[in-house]
């Protein structure tokens, strides 16, 4: 972190989402100064300040105040005029994700984040688990040939799609946009945006009634030189994101890994780089923090208690501030997702049709 990040200080503008009190602990274990919180929601936001330990605000003075940074955790149809406000101010802007409810809430926000001196980030804070990282050292030893197969799975964890966090009325989508975009996230950091997408998204009869959107969904990522699966379901018996992990299939082996616990299994053939051909297999220390935490009195989903990653993204946030180099989630990553999700919509409205990401409107 910068020498001079200890006098970071930061805002919360809306407190809505129930990541909001993991990221406001991580700011404050990084020695940064929270200045305050708002949401337009008044009881919400007594009792997020009443959880954390900070002081209510309003909007308007925090965008005045001297803070570096704002943290975006409101509702998502409303986080892109946020962060268009605090961008105004002269603020740097850490967005949770998805970034906003629809297609065209994140072409608006990846042109806000594509300014001048516009610093922006998108709260995928998977991007900082230590599987995934273990797994880029690994593939970029070349340790499994040429891939022409990747195979993901995500869930949410079990009656998560029932509740209105999932069920926002101008999301683009239920629990594959809101939960499901996470996996997503993933298979962009390690294959890049696809060409095209092919999907079928269903409500089964029998399993979840209208008040959540739907229950399966199966998308295949076009590539030119591969394909891509991505199943999720929101009927998981998981806790949150036990089951959810990716697959590569090269010529040369295969390469499995997953997020919470921490793991992975290669595969390699021809062995490399002082890997011996074979199995190879990798875990984190089993003592981690439950990824749930405590009942939520500002969300009627649970807060997180592992904040591993949020902790590793907010160091980031708080150094590209002071003028690190960037390596965060990017708006045009975030972008990235929505077109895929959106193009998985379309196409499951079309029975599975193939539909371009450059040609969605």
């Amino acid at each position: 972190m910068s020498g001079s990040s200890h006098t970071t200080s930061l805002a919360m503008v809306g407190v809505s989402h129930p990541h909001s009190s993991a990221r406001f602990r991580s700011a404050r274990g990084l020695g940064a100064e929270v200045v305050g919180a708002w949401d337009p929601d008044d009881a919400v936001l007594e009792a997020f300040c009443a959880e954390v330990g900070t002081v209510p605000a309003g909007l308007d003075e925090l965008l005045a105040s001297g803070a570096d940074g704002v943290l975006v955790h409101s509702k998502s149809k409303d986080m892109v005029s946020l962060a268009e406000r605090a961008l105004a101010a002269g603020k740097a802007v850490l967005v949770e994700k998805p970034g906003g409810g629809s297609l065209a809430d994140l072409r608006r926000l990846h042109d806000l984040g594509s300014r001048d001196g516009a610093l922006v980030r998108v709260g995928y804070n998977f991007h900082y688990a230590p599987a995934l990282e273990w797994a880029r050292s690994v593939l970029d030893r070349d340790p499994i040939g040429r891939v022409s197969l990747a195979r993901a799975h995500g869930a949410s964890s079990s009656g998560e799609h029932l509740s209105s966090h999932l069920n926002q009325a101008a999301d683009m989508g239920g629990a594959l946009w809101v939960i499901g975009c996470h996996v997503i996230h993933l298979m962009i950091d390690l294959l890049g945006r696809p060409r095209a997408v092919r999907a079928t998204v269903e409500k089964l009869p029998g399993w979840s009634d209208a008040s959540s959107r739907e229950d399966v969904a199966a998308l295949t990522f076009l590539y030119d030189s591969m394909i891509a699966s991505f199943d999720f379901t929101v009927h998981d018996n998981g806790e949150w994101f036990e089951s959810s992990e990716m697959t590569l299939h090269g010529d040369g082996g295969q390469l499995t890994f997953g997020v919470l616990p921490a793991r992975s299994r290669l595969l390699s053939l021809g062995g490399v780089d002082g890997l011996a051909p074979g199995w190879h297999d990798w875990r984190e220390s089993s003592f981690v923090s439950s990824w749930t935490g405590d009942v939520s009195g500002f969300s009627d989903l649970a807060q997180v208690g592992n904040r591993t990653f949020f902790d590793r993204e907010l160091a980031e946030f708080v150094e590209a501030i002071h003028g690190a180099p960037p390596r965060g989630v990017t708006t045009q990553t975030a972008l990235d997702v929505a077109l895929i999700v959106a193009a998985a919509y379309q196409s499951a409205a079309q029975d599975g049709r193939s539909v371009v990401l450059d040609e969605l409107e």
